[in-house]
């Protein structure tokens, strides 16, 4: 992974981290959803476009597949929820 610019909260990288690695319960990770997600678990000033940034470079890396779904519109194609195994 790259080196992180100075601005970029630890704490951000590291619950992004933890998200992706629970992901298979949201497989494939959506990556407008997993940035309210971090938004909700960790208090930051860095905009939308950085976080999903870092999650989409997090998670090309872990080679996971991915949805890129606006929020407030419907999606063209439903997204089936994976189940717990």
């Amino acid at each position: 992974m790259r080196e992180l610019p100075k601005d970029i909260d630890a704490d951000v990288v590291i619950e992004i981290s933890r998200l992706l690695d629970d992901s298979a319960l949201f497989v494939p990770v959506r990556v407008h959803e997993l940035t309210a997600r971090v938004r909700l678990k960790v208090k930051t000033g860095l905009p939308d476009r950085s976080i999903e940034e870092l999650i989409v470079e997090m998670a090309s890396l872990r080679r996971l597949a991915m949805a890129f779904e606006l929020p407030g519109t419907e999606n063209v194609v439903q997204i089936p929820e994976r189940l717990p195994r």
